[in-house]
């Protein structure tokens, strides 16, 4: 009933009015998702002597430039910039009752929309001019390039982020997961290559060209989105965009909890991965049929996967960027630690849960199956971790960035 008055009462202001509405309390929602996570504690600990000590290193880099820097090609950082454009979306800021009554005033609702894909344009190019910010005392200290350069790297990157923008708004409405992934690598590919064209061009101090690129780029991008603003029938869609938007601060949180379950969501009838449910082992025995159940749960869930993977490239950062010897050598200590560790609790969790596979935990097949995928996805873990480390090493050492 409460929401019902409350949209009454919207369908009576105007489309900025409304759109300034929920825009505030959409601050309001991520400011509480904030405070859900930073007490006071961890503002005055961590928070803010952490953004104290960010601005001395800033301030830091204007007056010196770091010798990390130094060899480091321009064109990583145009690359990063690059991988940078593709985060953001179009936000219209539809809700769920919209669609049964802000609908039937359609000069409001596409007003609504129209402001809020206004505002998600000027928020992303906000966005990309504080990336450029942040790289401007290496852009200026390090590479020696012009303020033409600059607003000319600024312009091509802002309109290429809003074409990004466009097309990623088409990506998500394709149905077919597979099918999503392998258009959006594609794109990836072909946008990379269009961005190397322009980097050659830029770096030539050809601006008059990335200029013109760049007014393209915003050309194509304003038809689209004017089309995209007349839509009415993508209402659902827009609904559930909006929703992942406004939600994505907290399933990032849940991600890096690793205390909190992230159960695997799938429309999948069959999973991609042993969809028949066919054996592993040909050689059927207690202690095989364990492994080779905890093995399809693992591979299966992509929390899992993820995990996983992720103690890994923390720890293989923390090894390659900590200069010091005993340093790598405390974190490689964390890593072994922390692996093992976070395998058992994931076979006791994955096994024990299920009752008809919990009445065997008392038998000795069931803790030498335990010890037996532990041990061996732990060496898994550690071959995975030498081998990025290697990787990077030689990479770094490429390029003679001190510390590699």
């Amino acid at each position: 009933m409460i929401a019902f008055i409350r949209l009454q009462r919207e369908m009576t202001m105007k489309s900025s009015s409304l759109f300034l509405g929920r825009l505030i309390n959409s601050w309001k929602y991520q400011f509480g998702i904030f405070r859900s996570i930073a007490d006071w504690t961890i503002m005055v600990y961590l928070i803010v002597p952490g953004a104290v000590i960010f601005g001395m290193i800033y301030r830091s880099w204007w007056l010196e430039t770091p010798e990390w820097i130094a060899n480091l090609p321009m064109f990583l950082l145009f690359f990063l910039l690059y991988i940078f454009s593709w985060l953001g979306n179009f936000r219209p800021f539809t809700q769920e009752a919209d669609k049964v009554f802000l609908v039937k005033n359609k000069s409001l609702y596409l007003g609504l929309r129209k402001w809020g894909f206004g505002y998600s344009l000027f928020f992303q190019a906000v966005s990309t001019g504080t990336m450029i910010a942040l790289l401007l005392p290496f852009l200026k200290n390090s590479y020696f390039l012009q303020w033409s350069q600059i607003i000319a790297l600024l312009t091509f990157f802002i309109t290429l982020k809003w074409a990004i923008m466009a097309v990623s708004y088409y990506l998500k409405g394709i149905e077919g997961k597979f099918r999503r992934y392998v258009i959006g690598f594609v794109l990836f590919v072909l946008l990379s290559w269009f961005s190397q064209l322009v980097y050659s061009l830029w770096n030539f101090g050809a601006d008059f060209p990335v200029y013109m690129i760049s007014a393209v780029l915003l050309s194509g991008t304003l038809t689209r989105v004017s089309q995209m603003q007349k839509r009415i029938s993508a209402a659902d869609f827009e609904i559930m965009l909006e929703q992942e938007e406004k939600t994505k601060y907290i399933k990032w949180i849940f991600m890096m909890a690793p205390e909190i379950e992230k159960p695997a969501i799938s429309m999948r009838t069959r999973p991609i991965l042993f969809r028949n449910s066919r054996r592993i082992f040909k050689k059927r025995t207690p202690i095989k049929g364990l492994i080779e159940l905890f093995i399809k749960i693992f591979i299966r869930n992509p929390s899992y996967i993820f995990s996983y993977f992720q103690i890994i490239s923390v720890s293989a950062a923390g090894i390659i960027a900590i200069p010091p010897l005993w340093i790598k050598v405390i974190v490689s200590g964390i890593f072994l630690f922390l692996m093992y560790s976070w395998l058992s609790i994931t076979w006791d969790k994955s096994i024990m849960s299920h009752p008809f596979t919990k009445k065997y935990s008392d038998k000795d097949f069931y803790f030498t199956a335990r010890n037996r995928t532990v041990i061996a996805l732990f060496f898994l873990a550690i071959l995975i971790l030498g081998l990025i480390v290697s990787v990077l090493t030689i990479i770094l050492a490429r390029f003679s960035i001190p510390g590699a």
